[in-house]
């Protein structure tokens, strides 16, 4: 199986933002490991995060997919999800 040229910086990303130790890199490993839904979920993940995505009490610890749906963009665990988009997002955000 092919990865992502940017899995390896997505899962920088998200080591960094969850605080992943090595227990947990090697399960996140094991998760995507030719699993191209996995692969999908935690490059579409980082991306989220990248464009404001967070998952807290004051936004109600809101799911990714309910998030993608109130910012208008695809289902993040399908194949027509769009990460360009979400680039998109994060430029319109710093303006």
């Amino acid at each position: 199986m092919k990865y992502p040229i940017t899995l390896s910086e997505d899962l920088k990303y998200l080591a960094a933002y969850y605080q992943w130790n090595d227990a947990d890199k090697a399960e996140i490993r094991a998760a995507f490991t030719n699993c191209e839904p996995m692969v999908r979920y935690f490059t579409n993940l980082a991306a989220a995060h990248r464009a404001g995505y967070k998952q807290d009490a004051g936004n109600g610890f809101v799911r990714l997919r309910e998030w993608c749906e109130q910012k208008g963009l695809a289902d993040p665990y399908g194949n027509n999800f769009d990460v360009v988009a979400l680039d998109m997002l994060k430029a319109v955000s710093r303006l």
